[in-house]
């Protein structure tokens, strides 16, 4: 069951925070991705791994984030995305996101955003792609998929 919520909460500061001496993504260990990164993890807190090329890697604030990428936070943990259009996305404890399609292109035109929530909560705000192209965002959950134009989102998934 996915219960949906509009909320004006602060998205990757409400859930996470940076811990203290923690490693740093320069010494993560790292599968060679394909493309260009579409963000970063922002902040974490406890456990989060990226589910990337058949290989799960630790989380670490700083590490690049790519299409196709799923991450996964443990319990307990959190974790706050910003993607390359400052799309804000946070996750807390035992969620799961597929980071599914991404162009950020003002230049030329050309926007995709398509996340897939799995389980677990989420704070959504949209950045750039969905104030320019609301119509390329996708935000899907088990049960629907999600028009963001220009929302703050709460989204809490049952399994």
């Amino acid at each position: 069951m996915t219960i949906l919520l509009l909320s004006a909460l602060l998205c990757a500061g409400a859930h996470a925070e940076t811990a203290p001496a923690a490693p740093t993504a320069a010494t993560a260990p790292t599968t060679a991705p394909t493309g260009e990164a579409i963000g970063i993890i922002q902040n974490l807190q406890g456990t989060v791994t990226i589910a990337r090329a058949g290989a799960t890697l630790p989380a670490m604030v700083g590490t690049p984030l790519y299409r196709g990428d799923l991450v996964r936070t443990g319990k307990p943990g959190a974790v706050g995305i910003v993607l390359g259009d400052d799309t804000t996305i946070s996750a807390g404890s035992a969620s799961e996101l597929a980071l599914n399609d991404y162009i950020f292109d003002p230049n030329n035109g050309k926007f995709a955003l398509a996340v897939r929530m799995l389980k677990g909560t989420f704070s959504y705000i949209t950045g750039q792609i969905g104030k320019l192209a609301p119509d390329t965002v996708k935000v899907r959950t088990p049960d629907a998929t999600i028009a963001t134009r220009g929302t703050k989102v709460l989204i809490e998934i049952k399994d």
